[in-house]
């Protein structure tokens, strides 16, 4: 309640959705990073990931190419970077169709002298100048960018944010792409346990069988040396009558 007349001017909070996209940002290279790590055995990897501790570094180390050979990982990775790198059709009017119209993009920082192996494993960089001015001016192209109906069915259907959603959950759900290979994985494991559980019960009846026939050649020599001896015995006693 005032004493007079007051002005209330209602605008969108630029600032928060600035912090969502940084974070949006942050997420997406974390993403990337973990599948660089499990899908690389190269050191540089973890040294340039300048947010993690000592620890955490000597932790990721230990799980450099554990999955260098399965190419789930690397089409999901290129999968999020299709998406990421797309053009996006909302509106005819819209001023801003891609993300890297905004100032986020794998090269948002511009070319440089300096060779970055680092942006060619994928991480998005941030020109933020680019983005307040995109804020101020086009702030639901950017709404849009991220979700939009394409059908006029009134439900979103489109956008980097729903199909990176997509994409992932095809990968992580229950009954998902990850979940699939695990049970695959888990199905192979019990197989080959009682693969070698089987063998190795082969392994003891064939070295009881030969045991036991071990036993009997030793036994059968015996009897032979015996038997050689008493002969041996016998013509030595022979020789000594004639």
């Amino acid at each position: 309640k005032t004493e007079k007349t007051a002005t209330i001017k209602v605008e969108p909070d630029k600032e928060s959705s600035k912090n969502a996209l940084i974070e949006f940002v942050g997420k997406y290279n974390q993403v990337v990073a973990k599948i660089n790590i499990l899908s690389q055995n190269k050191n540089e990897i973890v040294e340039e990931l300048d947010y993690l501790t000592d620890e955490e570094k000597d932790a990721e180390r230990e799980k450099l190419g554990m999955f260098q050979t399965d190419f789930s990982l690397t089409s999901m990775k290129s999968n999020m970077q299709t998406i990421i790198s797309s053009g996006y059709n909302f509106s005819d009017d819209a001023n801003i169709h891609m993300l890297s119209q905004i100032g986020i993009s794998t090269n948002a920082t511009g070319y440089s002298n300096s060779y970055s192996q680092s942006r060619l494993r994928g991480y998005l960089e941030i020109d933020e100048k680019k983005l307040d001015a995109s804020l101020q001016e086009n702030l639901d192209d950017i709404k849009s960018l991220f979700g939009f109906d394409s059908d006029g069915d009134l439900i979103i259907d489109s956008g980097i944010a729903y199909k990176l959603d997509k994409q992932i959950t095809a990968y992580t759900q229950t009954g998902g792409i990850l979940a699939l290979k695990t049970s695959t994985l888990d199905s192979k494991i019990k197989n080959s346990e009682s693969k070698i559980a089987r063998l190795e019960d082969q392994m003891d009846e064939k070295e009881a069988d030969l045991r036991s026939k071990y036993s009997q050649m030793e036994g059968t020599l015996s009897s032979l040396e015996s038997q050689q001896n008493a002969i041996t015995n016998f013509t030595k006693q022979q020789n000594k009558q004639q």
